[in-house]
């Protein structure tokens, strides 16, 4: 877009602020429609909002750059007054990650509470946080995430500490939840995989598995590696050997010349980039009839 230039910065906060025009610029300060940026686009000052209720504010960033930025950020903030204007941590943000971040920074400082000599100049900063989540979530009419509001109630190293344990906890379910639920889906595909209705595998285990293509006489894995049906009874006669001797650690082994063998124990095999589990190699010879 071709801003059209003004006489200075003062101009184009001011052009902005008061919606005229649809560009401007001057020096290293201008905007475009509802944004204002300092130096580029990397640079987000404020931008104009609304709410379904007619409302109308600034999102003023609360991020330094520089001196330069800082103050044409202090012009800003001074040519919109007239606007309710509401601190954010970047005015790119949506809604999520705007209380992702209040929460973040409500976390850092809380965390020097502890040793902290005027622990009541902490309260304050995160008083200060919350007040900012609060105007932004009533302005937009959105509910403030539990875990913020609760951070936004800190007053002392005891509070944060049972506010950490319950984080953790809570991501500890979250990533037990998403396991649970890669797994079922994992169970799904392997039953396609090894039906010969899909080509490839993605596993959630950390475990690769093995089907028998019976038109190729070829041992298949699920990283799409074949092995010719005598070479696999070979070396599955070569882990039983291995095995029955303890097992190996760099074996000193390699698979058609071509993979390493890294490991057989009494758990797993390492070939190369496949980890295959005994659970799966004694399944997979049982049906061969090895």
């Amino acid at each position: 877009m071709k801003r059209e230039r003004v006489k200075d910065i003062a101009t184009v906060a001011h052009r902005w602020a008061n919606g005229i025009g649809e560009s401007g610029q001057a020096s290293n300060l201008f905007f475009e429609g509802e944004n204002i940026y300092s130096y580029g686009y990397h640079f987000l000052i404020a931008r104009h909002v609304y709410n379904s209720r007619g409302g109308h504010a600034v999102l003023v960033t609360q991020k330094t750059y520089s001196r330069s930025t800082s103050a044409q950020a202090t012009l800003v903030r001074q040519a919109s007054r007239h606007i309710q204007q509401i601190g954010v941590p970047d005015p790119e943000f949506d809604a999520e990650m705007m209380f992702e971040e209040w929460y973040n920074q409500i976390k850092l400082i809380a965390g020097r509470l502890e040793y902290s000599r005027k622990p009541e100049k902490l309260v304050w900063e995160i008083g200060r946080v919350y007040a900012a989540a609060e105007s932004y979530a009533a302005f937009f009419a959105i509910d403030i995430p539990a875990a913020l509001r609760q951070a936004g109630t800190i007053d002392d190293s005891e509070q944060y500490r049972e506010m950490v344990r319950q984080e953790t906890e809570l991501k500890d379910a979250q990533l037990k939840k998403k396991r649970i639920e890669a797994l079922r889906i994992q169970k799904i595909n392997l039953k396609r995989w090894r039906s010969f209705k899909a080509d490839y595998l993605t596993t959630a285990d950390g475990f690769d598995y093995l089907r028998y293509n019976t038109a190729t006489r070829r041992i298949e894995t699920s990283q799409r590696v074949e092995i010719p049906e005598a070479i696999g009874r070979q070396f599955y006669a070569v882990v039983l050997d291995t095995l029955a001797a303890g097992g190996c650690t760099d074996c000193n082994l390699r698979l058609m010349d071509s993979y390493e063998v890294r490991s057989i124990n009494a758990k797993f095999i390492q070939v190369g980039c496949h980890k295959i589990s005994l659970k799966e190699i004694r399944s997979f010879t049982k049906k061969q009839g090895w």
